[in-house]
């Protein structure tokens, strides 16, 4: 390793991409830049293998060395130019069983993955928003808990018209579910479920300690609840501008350019190619 090597570990929605979902230019060719300067990129992200899969290729990220993974939220750690899993920690299927009883009881509108695929037995607009935001695509099936029969790396409940109602879902279940799963915020629409200990941050520890990096020569970057745990992991957090008060709280610096306007491209010019 470079004596003076950094690993970048960055969040995508809200962070990386802007509000269209797009990659700029200015983002990529710092990437680029930083990558060829030896230092290291890993996409760190909520979203499925396939779906981050799918942003790496689209946006050229493979084609300028970005290697690794970390999706789920930190339930899976990849190695793209291998194939090889490095990581993966699943959700028992009674947990999930019981998330998806305690969603239908409440109506709440909840799914799961195939390797490929959303979940779900609800076809409607919470369905219809997410996957034109992920660009997924969807098995909707009779009835989730028969058809989640091995232990999924999350579930996802989604609420596009009154948020609050997750709120209220997550503080319900609140009783049984320490110990046993952890229920986050990625962004106000999107309550996160996830195996009990998993989280951006205990992802990006373990990626260091198996790569032998020292945690003083880590960057994250993120912008929701789900990137705080990764912005106190890492030798320095970054939360761009349009993160949530929360996130800029918790951070050691903040962007003064939005995911709108390239904030990761002032990260990388920041810390990386302008770092001792």
């Amino acid at each position: 390793m470079m004596r003076n090597k950094k690993v970048l570990f960055l969040d995508m929605d809200g962070t990386t991409l802007d509000d269209d979902k797009q990659l700029s230019e200015a983002n990529l060719d710092a990437l680029c830049r930083a990558v060829k300067a030896g230092h290291e990129v890993v996409i760190t992200t909520g979203r499925t293998h396939s779906s981050a899969g799918y942003l790496r290729e689209h946006y050229g990220l493979d084609r300028i060395g970005c290697r690794y993974m970390i999706v789920y939220n930190g339930a899976a750690i990849l190695d793209c130019e291998t194939g090889k899993l490095l990581y993966s920690k699943t959700i028992p299927v009674e947990y999930a069983a019981r998330m998806i009883d305690a969603a239908r009881e409440e109506g709440v509108y909840l799914h799961s993955y195939t390797e490929k695929k959303v979940l779900t037995e609800r076809d409607d607009e919470n369905l219809a928003v997410y996957l034109k935001r992920t660009s997924m695509e969807a098995e909707i099936v009779p009835d989730l808990k028969k058809a989640v029969d091995r232990p999924p790396y999350k579930l996802l409940a989604v609420e596009v018209r009154d948020p609050d109602r997750l709120l209220a879902f997550k503080q319900n279940q609140s009783s049984w579910i320490k110990g046993k799963v952890d229920m986050y915020f990625s962004c106000r629409e999107y309550l996160e479920v996830v195996p009990e200990g998993v989280s951006k941050g205990a992802a990006l520890q373990m990626f260091c300690k198996m790569r032998e990096i020292p945690i003083e020569h880590t960057i994250a970057a993120g912008d929701e609840g789900n990137d705080l745990s990764m912005l106190r992991a890492a030798g320095i957090g970054c939360a761009v501008a349009n993160a949530q008060e929360e996130v800029k709280k918790t951070a050691d610096y903040v962007t003064e350019r939005d995911n709108n306007h390239s904030a990761v491209a002032e990260i990388v010019e920041r810390f990386l190619l302008n770092s001792d």
